[in-house]
């Protein structure tokens, strides 16, 4: 039987998609301006509202393969995975290594280390592409073997085990006897050990949509109100020091994260379609993923007249969007084009309303 559409991902995706190319603008932006203090900390603040971005994105995709997948993976599963999400992967960093190239009159020796920095170090914001071929691995396995377990227990082992593997790795870089700081950031966010409870949460919300939905009718409010809190908690940081790199791999973006997916999934259930704009950004979300930083240089580099930081940072995460959809329309119907950007004319979302579950 055909399952309902979850028309909450949709959205979700999109939200997640769109804070990606903000927190990117805020770089550039950080770069590129000589601010005032005040100005440097309201643009971390921002960035840091919308990090949990990233981490939904692969939360949306567990969610979906949880959701559809309660057995062991269909025919053609691992093969279509491979081509149309881990080969993107590779093309697009040597993509970005021709860019790069160009761009800064360099010669093929800086092109290799622009790529090996992509594709083995993963210092590119297309990393999660790893990640959620590691929960691709873990689902199948708690398809087999952890499902049979109770889930509170399961939930609680992962998230214990994921803020001990988090706070490990903070306080080693911290005290810079094991890990430089740099290194925690470009390798050790990739293991899925720090990604663990967003990978739980998702599997179950998918796999027992029913019972998670009518939990969120009941504890919905709650949950929105635990978002905000854990919100100003991570701003709190940020103003305190508490956390000097801002990045998704943080206890306390764990924790942020996790209420602003269930209070996404919460809020969307009330809705009952889905608008054009939200429509086409979830469409198009892994080609501007991948696509968008290409443009947002671009436009930092080319733009032809002088910008105040204000009026630049709009028009250039507009830019970035808009030249990741235009390109990934424009290249879409290329033979082998989904090599590179992946599939855009998927459907939105495998699974509306989950009322209708």
């Amino acid at each position: 039987m055909k399952k309902a559409r979850v028309i909450g991902i949709d959205y979700i995706r999109a939200m997640a998609c769109l804070s990606v190319v903000l927190i990117h603008t805020a770089s550039q932006v950080l770069m590129n301006f000589d601010l005032p203090a005040s100005t440097v900390e309201i643009a971390k603040l921002t960035q840091m509202t919308f990090i949990f971005a990233t981490p939904i994105f692969v939360m949306i995709s567990e969610f979906l393969l949880s959701y559809s997948y309660h057995n062991s993976p269909p025919k053609g599963f691992w093969k279509k995975r491979i081509s149309f999400i881990f080969i993107p992967y590779i093309t697009m960093s040597i993509a970005y290594g021709l860019f790069y190239m160009i761009l800064n009159a360099g010669d093929f020796s800086y092109f290799l280390r622009v790529v090996e920095n992509y594709i083995i170090a993963a210092r590119w914001h297309g990393y999660f592409i790893l990640i959620i071929f590691q929960f691709y691995l873990l689902h199948f396995l708690f398809n087999r073997y952890i499902h049979r377990f109770n889930p509170y227990l399961v939930t609680a082992l992962s998230l214990a085990l994921n803020i001990a593997y988090l706070h490990f790795f903070r306080v080693a870089s911290a005290a810079g006897g094991l890990l430089d700081g740099i290194v925690w950031v470009t390798n050790t966010r990739i293991f899925f050990p720090g990604w663990l409870i967003f990978f739980v949460i998702a599997y179950f919300a998918g796999r027992y949509i029913t019972e998670w939905m009518i939990f969120l009718k009941k504890a919905g409010s709650a949950i929105v109100i635990l978002a905000l809190m854990s919100w100003l908690f991570v701003l709190y940081n940020v103003i305190e020091g508490h956390y000097i790199v801002i990045v998704s791999s943080r206890v306390d973006v764990l924790f942020y994260t996790i209420f602003v997916f269930l209070g996404g999934l919460y809020v969307t259930s009330y809705l009952k379609g889905i608008p054009g704009p939200i429509k086409l950004i979830s469409k198009y979300s892994f080609s501007i993923y991948l696509l968008h930083m290409m443009f947002l240089v671009l436009f930092t580099n080319f733009v032809p007249f002088d910008l105040k930081a204000s009026i630049f940072a709009p028009a250039a995460f507009v830019f970035s969007i808009a030249g990741s959809i235009t390109t990934a329309y424009l290249i879409k119907r290329i033979p082998g084009s989904a090599y590179l950007i992946g599939q855009v004319d998927r459907k939105t979302s495998i699974a509306g309303n989950s009322n209708r579950s």
